[in-house]
């Protein structure tokens, strides 16, 4: 089990094993918020906060909910509105020390244009 907090502690995450690949993507709000996401489901990870402790910012086509701290304004995870257990829950690995992470490859993803993987 691997686990992170936000700056503050007021959320933490837990994943059971590091992701196959991180995702560095370049759309308009991935490459301004710097993120590097791990993928997961919800049924598999876990992020702890109290409902006052975190702000959702959904845009474009409202499908997608970023979470960040309210209090330090880690961006810490994006999900889907629906909220099912099969559903995807993408982690922000910046907020895990470098060294946990350091081994698993990081692919670039263009979800700015072409929504395909730049590294193919």
């Amino acid at each position: 089990m691997y686990k992170t907090t936000c700056h503050c502690g007021n959320v933490e995450i837990s994943v059971p094993e590091l992701p196959h690949q991180l995702v560095q993507c370049n759309c308009s709000i991935c490459r301004r918020y710097g993120s590097l996401w791990g993928h997961y489901t919800r049924a598999t990870a876990s992020v702890k906060y109290r409902p006052e402790s975190v702000v959702a910012y959904v845009w474009g086509d409202r499908v997608i909910e970023f979470y960040h701290c309210a209090d330090c304004g880690c961006v810490t995870h994006y999900e889907g509105v629906d909220k099912t257990p099969e559903e995807r829950l993408s982690i922000n690995f910046r907020l895990f020390s470098p060294m946990v992470y350091s081994d698993v490859p990081v692919r670039l993803f263009d979800g700015a244009e072409t929504w395909q993987f730049i590294d193919d």
